[in-house]
């Protein structure tokens, strides 16, 4: 009977602990970051890449229209060219392959309703390093599939960063 109350007085401990953290960490202001909001309701997307759905799906999230036609938009984002590249950082002494780098890029440009002309073209760029093992051919294909995801995730965070640091035409 003695065992059983002190672990749950053990118990008790720990969560009165965790919770203290916790409205210590909310009372000093600390909050998850969150998306910079966008002065444009609504979108124009162009370009064929790999995070056009992601792109138009996370601007949903936040309250702006992705619409169809460029006269009807705020703002146009025009995806123009997507790269993926990956080259050889390492080899071994036997010339096996030991290390990767790849890369993934997007090329755009944005024009704001009321403004004649596109801005000048931005590339928002990720690279990772991978170490590579024959022996585990499977598991690096899918470390490498993993990164490349990461990276578009990335690139897209980027591209939304920027987009919220502009300003409506007046």
């Amino acid at each position: 009977m003695q065992r059983l109350n002190t672990g749950w007085m053990k118990n008790l401990g720990y969560l009165l602990s965790v919770l203290t953290l916790s409205v210590m960490l909310y009372g000093c202001g600390f909050h998850l970051r969150q998306p910079a909001p966008i002065v444009f309701k609504t979108v124009h997307i162009t370009g064929n890449t790999v995070i056009n759905k992601p792109l138009s799906k996370m601007l949903t999230e936040q309250g702006i229209k992705i619409v169809t036609s460029a006269e009807d938009a705020e703002l146009q984002l025009d995806l123009m060219k997507e790269e993926n590249e990956q080259r050889i950082l390492s080899l071994s002494g036997t010339g096996v392959v030991r290390e990767y780098e790849v890369f993934y890029r997007v090329q755009y440009r944005t024009r704001a309703a009321g403004e004649a002309t596109w801005t000048l073209p931005l590339v928002m760029e990720s690279r990772r390093d991978y170490t590579y093992n024959d022996a585990n051919l499977l598991a690096k294909q899918g470390e490498q599939q993993s990164l490349i995801e990461t990276m578009h995730t990335e690139v897209m965070n980027g591209i939304l960063r920027r987009v919220s640091a502009l300003k409506k035409a007046q």
